[in-house]
């Protein structure tokens, strides 16, 4: 059940003028954008004294008044709007982030007929400004009525008078009596009409009031001190599925608007205690539909005074914020994840620094063992220190650590290898088939998103088989032809990825919008609503596209296209691994971990370079004060406690030195360079490192 129940305020005959006021030009923007659209006339001023002037000149229709303004506040500039004759009849609104009830009555004080509360939502602020130029509307008709029907009034008297002088010249003193009687009949006459004009005026107003008050979207009514129901709009009614009679005359409490427990009605009857004392009470709520369906409701009772102070009526109004809750659930959602992959980014940066410790001894054992029998176990330690290298880039690749780098890439392997990995992602339960393009289908991509995209996909596929089924994925070369393309793509050949489940199938609403960030059909906690999205996001960024067609009960087919490149073989060749060379060079090396720092020592110098150790930024940099006339290299871990190697190698520039440098960190290179830490031709060791790529790019930096 939802508050569809809006309408529009009835138009003016002409556009609607409103003046709003406010020193902050952002917020000017933001009401003029929300006017602007809805037939009103918007004009604008910064300060108390323009807004005034402007006011006196314009005679808007209406005036939004912010209160905290440079110079004369909001309250000052009500105050003498209300004092000046040309303006003091144009109503006014205050429209503030002073949200205390204190602040409210003093606007209302100062002659404000409302008072709207920063951030506004557009609706709320629409239907106030709508209701208060609908009353200033009605009254200014009423005056105009009575006006007219005054100078009826005089214009009549005045043609009795001539007619009672001329029949005064005619009738004897005999026919005085009977006049005088005429005349009273006639005043009793015009009396009456009077007071018909007058009740008509009144029906129509009531009826133009009810109209808005039962037409707007807010749960709106009225109560007595006591909390006895005496009014309640239609949208409140339709809200609960009640009627007037089920309402009226009857304690708040008891009406269906509180169905959830026994403590809900003492806690609302004690609600209408606090404000029937004064209190402007508000608090968040709930109702629960007879479906079972939960609606979370911002609740407020506002008393109302009368001119000795006393409460003489209580306004109960309430407003549907599920959907806001819903949002808010999404949010907290989406920063979870983010959390986990700043948390899954940091594991793989400590991992990395661990990994290089242990390939890098291992690299050293394996070189000092040479043919022995027992070298085989330093193959061993290294071929599982890759292994492990490998899940840590999966980490950073999770935690959205890497840019795009796209490559040729062959489509086919990439399933292959992701499919190693999906067997054991998406259960025992359920079966994996894979069938492979004959011919090699190349494409211009990164490994790793097209990598994510089926991980996703895959685990989409899983979730929609709680009782177990199939994943099937298909690759094949496609020929897209004018009649075939989509409106994103280009004509030529493709790679068709095909990834189909036997699942539950999806809807045809749920498919318009699967691939909405956040729209997800999951339980709350278990989806962000993102995954789809990141497919799509991926697969265009690929130059491709993404289809979905899916049956209720019959499962789900996931269709991308990537456009073809050409074969393969095009790709450039992996160099061989280059030789070591050593070199006598001395290098300041800094490394917070004693681990990394250990292994690169003792490579560096097993290969003749003179090492000089520094545990922390603030250690290097004083080491290097002493040593700087015979350091050629700095080695600077990225991440360090007190100063980190950028911080250093800066420090260092900036006193004059001139020395060649190499960073080191756990992160992906990217990262770093997203960060500001690298520049174009600065040197970069990305850990895991073994000792042939440690001593290859020492020595690559030293004859840079």
């Amino acid at each position: 059940m939802t508050l569809d129940n809006q309408s529009t305020p009835r138009p003016f005959e002409r556009k609607p003028v409103i003046l709003t006021v406010d020193d902050d030009a952002n917020n000017l923007a933001v009401v003029r954008d929300c006017l602007s659209g809805f037939n009103y006339t918007v004009l604008v001023a910064e300060d108390g004294e323009s807004a005034i002037g402007r006011a006196d000149y314009a005679r808007p229709d209406l005036i939004l008044l912010d209160i905290m303004m440079a110079g004369m506040d909001g309250y000052e500039t009500c105050r003498r709007l209300k004092l000046q004759e040309s303006t003091s009849d144009i109503p006014v609104i205050f429209m503030s982030a002073l949200a205390e009830t204190g602040h409210k009555v003093h606007g209302l004080a100062a002659g404000a007929v409302d008072y709207i509360t920063k951030p506004f939502q557009q609706e709320e602020l629409l239907a106030r400004v709508g209701v208060h130029l609908s009353i200033r509307d009605l009254n200014r008709r009423l005056k105009e009525s009575n006006d007219l029907l005054e100078a009826r009034v005089e214009a009549r008297t005045l043609d009795l008078a001539i007619a009672n002088r001329e029949l005064e010249d005619e009738i004897a003193e005999r026919q005085a009596a009977q006049e005088q009687l005429q005349e009273q009949t006639v005043i009793l006459e015009e009396k009456v009409e009077e007071l018909q004009v007058a009740q008509l005026a009144l029906r129509t107003s009531e009826q133009k009031f009810r109209a808005i008050f039962d037409q707007t979207f807010q749960l709106i009514g009225l109560t007595t001190p006591e909390g006895i129901m005496l009014e309640v709009n239609q949208t409140a009614l339709t809200f609960c599925g009640a009627t007037e009679v089920e309402v009226l005359n009857k304690p708040f409490w008891e009406t269906p608007w509180w169905n959830t427990s026994p403590d809900q009605h003492e806690f609302v009857r004690t609600a209408v205690q606090r404000a029937a004392a004064g209190e402007f009470v508000r608090f968040e709520t709930v109702y629960v539909t007879p479906a079972g369906v939960t609606h979370h409701i911002d609740f407020s009772l506002k008393p109302i005074k009368d001119a000795d102070n006393k409460v003489v009526m209580l306004i109960p109004e309430g407003r549907d914020i599920t959907s806001f809750k819903k949002l808010e659930d999404q949010l907290r959602q989406s920063q979870k994840m983010e959390a986990i992959g700043t948390l899954a980014g940091g594991v793989a940066h400590d991992f990395n620094n661990i990994l290089t410790a242990i390939m890098g001894f291992a690299g050293i054992l394996n070189a000092k063992l040479g043919d022995s029998p027992h070298a085989h176990f330093a193959d061993d330690i290294l071929a599982a220190a890759d292994r492990a290298a490998t899940l840590t880039q999966s980490l950073l690749a999770f935690s959205r650590k890497q840019v795009m780098e796209t490559k040729p890439e062959e489509v086919n392997e990439i399933v292959r290898t992701i499919s190693k990995i999906l067997r054991r992602v998406i259960g025992e339960d359920i079966e994996l088939h894979c069938t492979f393009a004959p011919d090699e289908l190349t494409i211009m991509g990164d490994c790793g998103q097209i990598e994510q995209v089926l991980m996703n996909l895959a685990v989409n596929a899983r979730d929609a088989m709680p009782k177990g089924g199939t994943v099937s994925i298909t690759t094949e070369r496609m020929e897209l032809t004018e009649e075939l393309i989509g409106a994103t793509l280009k004509p030529g050949p493709y790679a068709k990825i095909t990834i189909s489940d036997t699942g539950c199938g999806i809807d045809e609403t749920t498919r318009q919008r699967i691939f909405e960030p956040f729209f997800t059909t999951k339980e709350v906690g278990k989806g962000t609503g993102l995954g789809l999205s990141i497919v799509y996001g991926i697969i265009k960024q690929h130059g491709g596209d993404v289809t979905v067609y899916s049956e209720v009960g019959n499962g789900t087919s996931f269709k991308i296209y990537l456009p073809l490149v050409a074969s393969v073989s095009t790709r450039p060749d992996i160099a061989p691994l280059a030789p070591v060379i050593g070199g006598t060079e001395t290098i300041l090396l800094a490394e917070d971990n004693d681990g990394v720092r250990n292994f690169m020592t003792q490579a560096l110098e097993d290969f003749g370079y003179q090492v000089i150790e520094a545990r922390d930024g603030e250690d290097a940099l004083a080491k290097y004060h002493v040593n700087s006339k015979r350091i050629q290299l700095l080695l600077l871990d990225v991440v360090m406690p007190r100063m980190n190697g950028r911080e250093v190698y800066d420090a260092i520039r900036k006193e004059g030195g001139q020395v060649r440098v190499l960073f080191s960190s756990g992160y992906t290179a990217d990262i770093i360079e997203q960060k500001g830490i690298l520049e174009d031709g600065v040197g970069f060791l990305s850990k895991p490192v073994t000792m042939q790529v440690l001593l290859g790019k020492v020595r690559e930096a030293l004859d840079h």
